[in-house]
């Protein structure tokens, strides 16, 4: 399955995964669910426990905090 990915770090991207995991997506891009949100371009927010589906076009927002 391809997924179409757009971030302020990488830009835009396909992104190949064999399952519909959101947690397959995340490890492929060594990324860790609690430092990104993944906003669909309809305004979905996709968890970790949430499928997707092909041609998704996923926005790649990474979060930030401190104190």
């Amino acid at each position: 399955m391809e997924i179409k990915l757009n971030n302020i770090n990488f830009g835009e991207k396909l992104v190949k995964i064999d399952n519909d995991s959101v947690t397959e997506l995340l490890e492929k891009l060594s990324l860790n669910d609690d430092s990104v949100i993944l906003i669909g371009k309809d305004g979905k927010i996709y968890t970790k426990d949430q499928r997707i589906k092909e041609g998704d076009e996923i926005n790649v927002v990474e979060v930030f905090s401190g104190g």
